[in-house]
């Protein structure tokens, strides 16, 4: 009998052990440097038992530190029940909140770990702002069978739409911008934004920039490039990424011609009122902006270098006092992998793929300096064929990594870690 009973006790320590999400491998300081082994099938074999959802097709990973930095805080967590079908993609959407694209919209608490809404909404692409009172997500929409990088080809195939929702997560308002210009086209969503209260959509378009007002539904033009769009000797071509600052003006990042010598056009940033007053253009020379990644957090802006022209430097823009900042990164070749921002802008990470790992450096934006690497490690190698879409959440001080959400071969893969800022 005591036999018996000493082996139903170490199968159960096995058993234990095996749900385990992940492991980390110590090296030297805890707290800077960790290593994440994944397993995703054991990992799925075992939610899948416990859970009882058998539709889910994402395998997500909690790992809560185990380190002996008093200082990390508890990290937040994502749990794979809250969700039907494949996760497409993670959005921060303010605190410890995200909205994460599955078969639907969810809302989701990571503090607390559970869903608190769900939207019946499916996109393609998308992008997901916060404002003052609720959120705005606009994407390419799924109908049309389009591209998945919001680009002009797409939206002329399935249309970008936009959607207001509440603090409630209830839609309040739906936006088909492709109906809205009679003689323009809309170049990528990135060049969407929604003002801080809510009450105005700004987009860019392949000849100017206008403005939608939400309660009346009218669109009126800030700038025609064409006629307005001139600073200097530098002549405004497309404005691909857009950004509300606050007293209504609003941050663009884009192309332009310098008028005085011709020939093609660079990267650009600069500022304009929604009335189209204080027009400015600040040319960038040889730093070739990556548009579609340009994201805020906070009062930053960063703007990620174009791959092919990546030197391990970013630059950034501080949109209350309109001064801008270079970070460099540990590496020439860090930032290619992709960068990513905060959603309040005190840290900003890089991913740095390899055959069967990702390894993220997190950097803290005020300082510059490199305050964390950890390296998640997966022997699928799919995972690691394309660059990850991670997210930043300063208040807790914890890192969510997706991996495998574009690649259909494969079930998306969530992990979390926590980090001291």
């Amino acid at each position: 009998m005591k036999t018996k009973w000493m082996c139903m006790i170490l199968m159960f320590a096995l058993v234990l052990n095996l749900s385990a999400c992940g492991s980390r491998q110590e090296n030297g300081n805890s707290s800077e440097n960790e290593t994440i082994n994944i397993e995703p099938q054991s990992v799925e074999d075992d939610l899948s038992e416990n859970t009882g959802n058998e539709s889910s097709e994402m395998n997500v990973i909690d790992l809560q530190d185990k380190g002996t930095d008093k200082n990390i805080m508890a990290v937040s967590t994502v749990k794979d029940s809250a969700f039907s079908g494949k996760v497409s993609g993670c959005y921060y959407a303010g605190g410890s909140r995200i909205i994460v694209a599955a078969d639907q919209l969810y809302l989701y608490d990571t503090g607390k770990g559970e869903t608190i809404a769900s939207a019946d909404i499916s996109m393609e692409d998308l992008c997901v702002q916060t404002f003052t009172d609720g959120y705005f997500v606009v994407g390419q929409g799924k109908a049309g069978g389009g591209g998945s990088n919001g680009s002009f080809a797409a939206s002329e195939s399935g249309g970008i739409n936009g959607y207001i929702l509440n603090k409630d997560f209830a839609v309040q308002d739906t936006i088909s911008f492709n109906g809205l210009l009679s003689d323009d086209f809309i170049l990528q969503i990135t060049g969407i934004a929604v003002s801080q209260d809510g009450k105005q959509v700004a987009f860019g378009g392949l000849q100017g920039l206008y403005l939608y007002d939400v309660s009346s539904r009218k669109v009126r033009t800030i700038l025609n490039y064409s006629e307005e769009g001139t600073a200097g000797n530098m002549q405004i071509v497309t404005m691909d990424s857009l950004a509300f600052t606050a007293n209504n003006t609003l941050v663009y990042v884009g192309m332009a011609t310098d008028t005085s010598v011709g020939g093609d056009g660079v990267s650009v940033y600069g500022t304009v009122s929604t009335d189209g007053a204080n027009f400015t253009i600040t040319g960038k020379g040889d730093y070739k902006v990556d548009t579609e990644e340009v994201q805020k957090g906070g009062n930053l802006l960063i703007m990620p270098q174009s791959f092919d022209k990546n030197n391990g430097t970013l630059l950034m823009l501080d949109t209350t006092s309109n001064t801008e900042n270079t970070m460099s990164f540990s590496s020439r070749s860090e930032g290619k992998d992709g960068v990513y921002c905060s959603g309040q802008g005190k840290y900003v990470a890089t991913a740095i793929l390899e055959e069967g790992s990702v390894t993220i450096n997190i950097y803290d934006t005020a300082s510059g300096k490199s305050i964390h690497t950890e390296t998640v490690q997966d022997s699928n190698s799919t995972y690691f064929l394309r660059v990850p879409q991670i997210l930043i959440l300063d208040e807790s001080g914890t890192c969510i990594v997706v991996l495998g959400r574009g690649i259909d071969e494969v079930s998306t893969l969530i992990t979390t870690f926590s980090f001291a800022g």
